[in-house]
């Protein structure tokens, strides 16, 4: 089985590249035919190297396929790329050789044979490198940016911190340092209660294990970072794999070993999730405008002293505090109401929701009876703090109630619709909601992103569970 096979982004990354051969490819025929030898049959010898590209072209993405391991975000750097490039074309060379040797394919000119390959690893460094540069800058900007905890040896901890530091292209930040010693148990403990605390009130996104560390404070770590869904990365002295589903990474000098977590589904997929909530979320608001410019003026029709729109900080991604937009529906006072209605809350756990609410108005009750509300999260889809699917983004009230297991739906973008949505909304109970949360993300898939977007607009429709 090929090595890259196991990571789409990979595959994607392939693809790239096996159509950068194919522009060498023309290139290289072209000047062989315009500029080495203008003077042969150029439309008849045309014909038989186009023929002949489709091989060309296979034998490049075998060999690529073989050979590379993909554009890594963060951890791969352009020149171990480059020597993955330059196996890959001399492989690709090698195996061309050989079957025009097999075809007598005596017409293929021994210059494209040599260009091709030159080309090939030209076109495709030059593509690294944009990418390399374009996030690179992108990153230095602040942008795009990981936050990190580094725990174990402190010598190791030490230099990991200093050498994320010195690279502040590859778009991380070391938001927290737990040195701890291996024979030290009472210090392991503290650490652990530490990374618990640290994980529950800070935007975390991937913890780091420096090792050697003690077994019983790996485990601890490694426990309550798969419960609440963050990457765990171990930097590696002489340990091998310890994960299934494991992969290893030269970080500037530092192996490094990417444990299992929700965040093992591949980047590809994570792209084509975010490309897709984008062109939806676009199409919506373009379609939607009539209907919000109308919503817009009945609220403002029933109640003129109030705002249109309802602003409220939710909670979303590892934590990340944003501003969560949806028409107003009730009076403008309700949040100071709230206290005096907490007596009339029939779900369970920290969610609030009462039948008949007597803060809402009358448009509102029309609006959250067809989510009409929730109309102008569109715009937090195309901003990036919300997806289209994912689970309903939570009030940093909500979170502080929530246990480890809860805190897993913190690990993925909060959406618009979700299982819950599609199986009842309101008339689930909380424990029950978030278990459904759990299984989408456990099985999270595009296809399963899909499938729930075109329930819920049947769901929307027949208004089930909507109060």
């Amino acid at each position: 089985m090929f090595r890259g096979w196991t990571n789409r982004w990979d595959e994607f990354a392939v693809f790239v590249d096996t159509g950068a051969a194919y522009l060498a490819y023309i290139a290289a025929v072209h000047l062989y035919l315009h500029w080495i030898n203008p003077k042969v049959d150029t439309v008849r010898l045309l014909g038989f190297y186009f023929s002949f590209s489709f091989v060309a072209i296979l034998v490049s993405w075998v060999s690529l396929k073989l050979n590379f391991k993909g554009y890594s975000r963060r951890w791969n750097q352009l020149p171990a790329e480059m020597g993955m490039l330059l196996l890959a074309n001399m492989g690709a060379g090698t195996a061309l050789a050989v079957l025009i040797f097999a075809f007598k394919a005596t017409w293929f000119s021994r210059a494209i044979f040599l260009i091709f390959p030159a080309l090939a690893f030209l076109f495709q460094t030059m593509v690294h490198s944009a990418v390399k540069i374009g996030v690179g800058r992108l990153r230095l900007s602040g942008r795009d940016q990981r936050r990190l905890v580094v725990i174990g040896h402190a010598r190791r901890v030490d230099v990991f911190s200093k050498t994320v530091a010195m690279v502040p292209e590859a778009g991380m930040r070391v938001v927290g340092k737990f040195p701890v010693d291996l024979g030290d148990r009472e210090a392991g403990a503290k650490v652990v209660s530490q990374l618990r605390l640290m994980l529950a009130e800070s935007v975390v996104d991937s913890v780091v294990l420096a090792l050697p560390v003690a077994d019983d404070v790996m485990m601890d770590v490694l426990s309550i970072c798969r419960r609440q869904g963050k990457e765990v990365r171990m930097v590696l002295d002489e340990v091998g794999a310890l994960a299934r589903r494991s992969r290893l990474y030269d970080f500037y000098g530092n192996s490094v070993l990417v444990v299992d977590s929700w965040q093992h589904q591949v980047v590809a997929r994570a792209y084509i999730k975010r490309l897709i909530d984008v062109v939806v979320a676009s199409i919506g608001i373009v379609v939607s405008t009539p209907i919000m410019a109308a919503i817009a003026i009945a609220i403002k029709l029933e109640d003129p002293s109030g705002s249109i729109l309802f602003r409220q900080e939710r909670v979303g991604l590892n934590g990340r505090r944003f501003r969560c937009y949806k028409f107003r529906t009730m009076v403008p006072d309700a949040e100071a109401l709230k206290e005096r209605l907490n007596h009339l809350n029939v779900m369970s756990g920290p969610v609030f929701k009462i039948p008949d609410d007597p803060r809402v108005t009358r448009v509102g009750k029309f609006l959250r009876r067809t989510s009409l509300d929730e109309l102008p999260q569109l715009f937090n889809v195309v901003l990036g703090s919300m997806s289209m699917v994912g689970p309903r983004p939570a009030l940093p009230s909500e979170v502080l109630e929530y246990d480890e297991a809860y805190r897993r739906r913190l690990s993925v973008r909060p959406g618009l619709t979700c299982l819950w949505q599609i199986s009842g909304r309101n008339e689930v109970d909380f424990a029950d909601w978030m278990e459904l949360d759990m299984e989408y993300i456990d099985s999270w898939s595009i296809g399963l992103d899909l499938k729930i977007m075109a329930k819920t607009i049947p769901a929307v429709l027949q208004q089930r569970g909507a109060h």
